[in-house]
């Protein structure tokens, strides 16, 4: 299938949302090969097909796949391909931070650390951030798919990883972190690296959230607002808790469509400035940083994100435009749950 051609329009009102939502679900994790040609070909996962994207006003520099893949992606093998260089441009300043009230989940037995001198680093003189894109943490089902799997992470594993990160003394950063690093030099803490979880998932408030906490990290959630309250999606409540503890929630559009295919303001207004104001009236402060559906952009939808009020913007690893702001299209790699700790250790070094 062409992803995103075929997925249903969906209501704002009752139980249809959620139906659909979950039929969405599937189709997010049978399309996510989109724009992650290097990270699952090192997987073993054929992504050949490139199909054009329909962008009438737009330059269609975004290719996807025209079907899913129909095999589990073997182990993969350390990739080679070192991270792309990073140009920084100039940003405005960041955000008031949010208030910490009560948690409803226990306190975390280590707190995120933070970088003690503010002299800005020279442009050259800033390096790779590993960010790593999670879906959903949970054991895999007799129903989870050769194609689903790549995309569970099973809990033991992740907490594996965040154990190795804890071990080898890593510290994890939020995407306003990342932002004033590339931006502005603002210097990060030593070993950085960035914790994503996409689409509002509820297990990344019952699961991931708990075990990050636990070992003395957080993480940014970026999340589909048309999600939010419907079966095995987090609620408004989760989402205000979530943030309260420390988690950096974020927006991933209305609905998950590709920003490539919007063609009118009414389209911009529906998935990022109202899902944007739904986000900032529920958690009482800005959420200025985006990730694209399926990590697809170009330079002129990058662009409409930056004019419609975001700070700065999350690809995933392939580079589909290099003209884009690269504020923009700030890189992550995609965890596949088949990777042993080896290959999420090389993750890290951007290989």
């Amino acid at each position: 299938m062409t992803v995103g051609a075929d997925q249903p329009a969906r209501s704002a009102t009752g139980g249809g949302v959620a139906r659909q939502a979950h039929q969405a679900r599937r189709v997010f994790r049978l399309a996510f090969t989109i724009a992650t040609v290097a990270a699952l070909a090192g997987c073993g996962g054929d992504v050949t097909a490139t199909p054009t994207l329909p962008a009438p006003t737009m330059a269609a520099v975004a290719a996807t796949p025209t079907s899913a893949p129909t095999t589990a992606p073997a182990p993969a093998t350390a990739r080679t391909a070192p991270p792309t260089p990073f140009t920084p441009t100039a940003g405005p300043t960041s955000p008031p931070a949010a208030t910490a009230t009560r948690s409803l989940l226990p306190a975390a037995t280590a707190t995120r650390a933070t970088t003690t001198t503010h002299a800005p680093l020279p442009p050259a003189a800033r390096g790779f951030v590993p960010i790593l894109c999670y879906h959903s943490i949970r054991d895999w089902e007799p129903d989870d798919g050769p194609q689903d799997r790549p995309y569970i992470t099973p809990p033991a594993d992740f907490e594996e990883q965040l154990a190795y990160l804890r071990d080898n003394g890593y510290h994890s950063v939020t995407a306003e972190q990342v932002y004033q690093y590339y931006a502005h030099g603002r210097p990060l803490p030593d070993k950085p690296v960035m914790l994503t979880f996409d689409d509002n998932i509820d297990n990344h408030y019952t699961v991931a959230m708990p075990l990050l906490r636990r070992y003395g990290f957080t993480g940014t959630f970026f999340i589909m607002t048309v999600t939010i309250g419907n079966e095995e999606f987090m609620t408004e409540e989760q989402l205000k808790d979530l943030d309260r503890q420390g988690g950096d929630i974020q927006l991933h559009t209305w609905d998950h469509q590709m920003v490539t295919k919007y063609t009118t303001e009414e389209d911009w207004q529906r998935q990022l400035v109202e899902p944007k104001r739904q986000l900032e009236a529920l958690l009482g402060h800005p959420t200025p940083f985006f990730s694209y559906p399926f990590g697809v952009y170009d330079a002129a939808s990058a662009a409409q994100v930056k004019a419609h009020g975001y700070k700065g913007a999350f690809r995933l690893r392939e580079i589909l435009d290099e003209d884009a702001d690269p504020l923009f299209a700030i890189p992550r790699y995609i965890v596949n749950a088949h990777w042993t700790i080896d290959q999420f250790a090389a993750a890290l070094t951007g290989e």
